[in-house]
C-alpha cells in the first residue's frame, strides 16, 4: 500500500459527524444530490435541507448527520429517528395453532367422545403440521388466540393496531452523497474498491447506531429506499453493499412520503457484524504495505 493511501485512511479519523441543525446553511446548500441510474435525486437533498425538516431536527423528532472533511467539506448525509417493525398477527394462522393446541391436549388425554371427535382432533393437528407450525408454536399462538378474543371485548382496542408481535427499531431516513465531494474523496488516494458512501456509512453512521444500542434496545435497522421498482438501482445498492434486505416476515408503518419506496431492514446484530469486516478490511489496507 502507498504512503498516500495510508495517509488518506488516517485522515478518515479527522473527519467529523455534525449535526445538520449546527452547519450553516449554505454549506447544506452547496451539496449536490447523488445521481442514481444516472439521474440527480433531487427530491432526497431538498428534502433534507428543508426548513421543515431541520426544524424537525431543532425538535428533535429526528437527528439528522452530516459527515465533513478537515476542509469543511460535507460529504454524506443521513438521518435517524426511532420507529418499530412488526410481525403482522395472521389470524388464520392463529386459529389453527388455537385449534392444535386444543385437539393435542384431547390426544394426549385420549378423551373422546366419539371415533369422529377424535378424527377431528388428529386433522387440526394436520392443519397445523400442513402450514409448518411446530408443537412449540402451538402454545404461543393458542395464548395469542386468548387473548386476542379478550381485547375484541374492549372498546379501547379500537384505538390502536393490534400486531402479533413488535420490534424495537431505528429509521435510517435520507441517507445520500454530496456528488460534488466525489473528485475531492478522489484526490485523497483511496483504493478504487473504498467509495465514499459506503466507506462513510459504515465508518461513521453505523458508529452512531452502534452507539444507540448501547442505550435503547434496538433490534433492527430500517429504511425505505426511493425506488418505484423492488429490483432498482438503490435497493440493490443497499442490499449488495449495505446488507438490508426485503421479506414478508417483518413489516413497517409506511408514511406517505414513501409510499412508492421499498421498505428494506436488517438486524442491528447483522449490521454491527458487517462494521467489524469492513473495519478489519480498512485495517489490513494499513497492514499490508
Amino acid at each position: 500500500m502507498s504512503e498516500i493511501t495510508e495517509k488518506a485512511l488516517d485522515l478518515i479519523e479527522t473527519f467529523e459527524v455534525r449535526r445538520a441543525r449546527e452547519i450553516d446553511e449554505s454549506i447544506l446548500k452547496s451539496m449536490t444530490a447523488p445521481i442514481v441510474d444516472g439521474k440527480e435525486q433531487n427530491q432526497i437533498i431538498s428534502l433534507f435541507n428543508s426548513k421543515e425538516y431541520l426544524q424537525d431536527d431543532e425538535n428533535g423528532n429526528l437527528a439528522s448527520f452530516v459527515v465533513m472533511s478537515p476542509m469543511n467539506i460535507p460529504l454524506v448525509f443521513f438521518s435517524f429517528r426511532c420507529g418499530e417493525l412488526f410481525k403482522e398477527p395472521q389470524v388464520e394462522r392463529m386459529i389453527i395453532g388455537h385449534e392444535a393446541f386444543i385437539a393435542l391436549q384431547k390426544l394426549m388425554e385420549n378423551k373422546f367422545n366419539s371415533d369422529e371427535e377424535r378424527l377431528q382432533a388428529l386433522a387440526a393437528v394436520k392443519r397445523a403440521a400442513d402450514e409448518g407450525l411446530t408443537i412449540d408454536d402451538l402454545q404461543p399462538l393458542y395464548q395469542k388466540k386468548e387473548s386476542w378474543n379478550e381485547d375484541e371485548k374492549l372498546e379501547a382496542t379500537k384505538e390502536i393496531t393490534k400486531v402479533l408481535v413488535s420490534y424495537p427499531a431505528v429509521e435510517l431516513k435520507l441517507f445520500g452523497t454530496n456528488e460534488s465531494a466525489k473528485e475531492y474523496w478522489k484526490s485523497l488516494g483511496f483504493p478504487e474498491d473504498m467509495k465514499m458512501g459506503e466507506t462513510l456509512f459504515w465508518l461513521k453512521a453505523v458508529e452512531i447506531l452502534e452507539k444507540i444500542t448501547q442505550y435503547v434496545g434496538c433490534q433492527y435497522v430500517y429504511l425505505f429506499a426511493a425506488d418505484k421498482e423492488a429490483e432498482g438501482q438503490l435497493v440493490q445498492y443497499y442490499r449488495v453493499r449495505l446488507g438490508f434486505k426485503s421479506d414478508s416476515s417483518l413489516a413497517a408503518n409506511k408514511p406517505r412520503f414513501d409510499w412508492q419506496c421499498q421498505f428494506l431492514f436488517q438486524s442491528t446484530d447483522e449490521l454491527l457484524g458487517r462494521r467489524k469486516q469492513f473495519v478489519s478490511f480498512v485495517s489490513n489496507y494499513k497492514e499490508d504495505r
